[in-house]
């Protein structure tokens, strides 16, 4: 799908279209799809998806996309750093975020055109803000347990097998808690604990790595990820991730091609 569209663009430039149409163009394969709530009531879970029609080719490619609540305490909600191999530029994650009305930013950066900027207002109710950690009442001790990752690959699943060349969604669940280490005290945000949080999460496949997720203390609990691939060779999936403390925790699972 993506290689057809950017086949329609190079097409179309090589027509000789006015410079405006020419920059509508690039601006409707460069400029990320954000998509996020436009109001929620928890604060401590807004769900983040970013999506691109951008090609994934060694030679034009986006290098990262960069997330950012500039309203924030925690204004970074982690970069993507996808790669050719990943086929599309696609990511969908959960992020904390203070209450009152504010605005994500995704900014995409391509090796050929620079960046590209969406946005997205949002709001969420006084009270209901997910960015102070501290003095917030416990739950069960279960909560604060660390499991290790689990790989999902619906296509698979559902199938058996994948097609050898096609782009597939990878989904990863990894209990583990974000904790900012922030109170909120008189009006205002203060450090007041060491955070404890996932830093990065980095995907291999076979040996190479293909993706990586630089990760915040702005993510939310119990990170469930979910990214693009494109299978080429029956060779291991495997996902490690690194948290605050410096500890690893990897999974991994096999791709059957047809």
């Amino acid at each position: 799908m993506l290689a057809e569209i950017f086949t329609g663009l190079k097409n179309r430039l090589v027509l000789g279209l006015e410079p405006s149409a020419t920059e509508e163009i690039l601006r409707e394969i460069h400029t990320p799809k954000l998509i996020l709530p436009a109001m929620t009531r928890n604060g401590n879970h807004v769900p983040i998806v970013v999506k691109m029609n951008h090609p994934m080719e060694s030679s034009h490619y986006i290098r990262r996309v960069e997330f950012r609540n500039e309203s924030d305490p925690i204004p970074s909600k982690g970069i993507f750093y996808p790669s050719a191999a990943n086929g599309e530029t696609y990511l969908a994650f959960q992020a904390r975020m203070d209450s009152g009305i504010s605005t994500v930013l995704a900014v995409a950066e391509c090796n050929l055109h620079g960046t590209w900027t969406a946005r997205h207002r949002i709001t969420i109710p006084d009270g209901q803000g997910g960015c102070a950690t501290v003095g917030v009442p416990k739950e069960a001790a279960a909560r604060e347990a660390i499991l290790p990752p689990v790989i999902r690959i619906p296509e698979l699943v559902r199938r058996g097998r994948l097609i050898k060349g096609e782009t597939a969604e990878i989904q990863v669940k990894f209990k583990h808690p974000s904790k900012t280490g922030l109170a909120y005290k008189d009006k205002k945000f203060i450090q007041v604990e060491e955070p404890l949080y996932v830093t990065s999460m980095q995907v291999l496949y076979g040996e190479s790595l293909v993706s990586r997720y630089q990760m915040t203390a702005g993510l939310s609990d119990d990170p469930f990820l979910k990214f693009k691939l494109k299978f080429i060779e029956e060779k291991p999936i495997r996902i490690v991730f690194t948290n605050s403390s410096g500890r690893q925790f990897s999974a991994s699972t096999a791709v059957v091609l047809s």
